[in-house]
């Protein structure tokens, strides 16, 4: 029997932290397993990607599955339902550990409560503010920039039902932000501001996304992460990488 630690990918795009974790990680397919991936969406480009490494995909169509129900994809309960039934599709599967790579949706109990389940978010989660997380959300790197922020990072972080808000298991690089053009940019040129925000979030996804989760898988398959509770080498900080 293998002790490799058996990993599932979610995915809802291009599914492109799996795909840096199969073409760019040393570790894959010594230390741990991707066993299966699931997407909401059947038509993501990232179907081909990762049936092409090899890797099933199973799908549960979001979209279709609230208009049978004649629902807005905002209900939770439905999304509950849908949550039950992407639980029995990956249940056979037996994962160790489920990885959201680019997955687009809210997950309910029916999965959180089955699997531990990391994230990467495109923000360095350690800030808070009043003891709140201050850059969660889709909008996290232009939320960062225009804060004024002089770097961004990545987080690896355990998910639960309250969004970006679990245990952090592994924090990325920093990636410098070239303030004196951000704020040229901005009293200038916003389509230019908005250029230069999706090239910031671009390198992050590939230096920063990509090696976090592939470090938060070592750490995980070396049992120095702990999938309850996020502590690293029984310490409640992350995993803090270098440049």
């Amino acid at each position: 029997m293998s002790d490799k630690l058996r990993v599932f990918v979610f995915f809802s795009g291009g599914a492109s932290g799996f795909r840096y974790l199969a073409d760019d990680d040393p570790n894959y397919g010594d230390a741990y397993k991707v066993v299966g991936a699931f997407t909401d969406s059947p038509d993501a480009p990232g179907v081909e990607a990762v049936r092409d490494r090899g890797v099933p995909v199973e799908t549960n169509d979001l979209e279709a599955f609230y208009a049978e129900r004649d629902a807005p994809t905002t209900d939770l309960d439905v999304r509950r339902d849908f949550d039950a039934r992407t639980r029995e599709l990956v249940e056979p599967y037996e994962p160790d550990i489920v990885v959201l790579s680019g997955y687009m949706r809210i997950l309910t109990s029916p999965v959180v409560s089955s699997f531990p389940v990391v994230n990467v978010h495109p923000a360095d989660l350690r800030i808070e503010e009043d003891g709140e997380r201050v850059y969660t959300g889709f909008d996290a790197v232009r939320d960062a920039v225009l804060a004024g922020e002089d770097e961004t990072r990545s987080s690896v972080h355990l998910v639960t039902e309250e969004v970006d808000a679990g245990p952090l298991v592994v924090v990325s690089p920093p990636f410098p932000v070239e303030r004196r053009m951000v704020e040229t940019l901005r009293e200038r040129n916003e389509d230019a501001l908005d250029d230069y925000l999706g090239a910031h979030q671009e390198w992050m996804k590939w230096r920063g996304d990509g090696p976090a989760l592939a470090k938060a898988l070592e750490l995980a398959a070396e049992g120095r992460a702990d999938l309850e509770t996020g502590e690293v080498d029984g310490d409640d900080a992350p995993y803090v990488m270098e440049r």
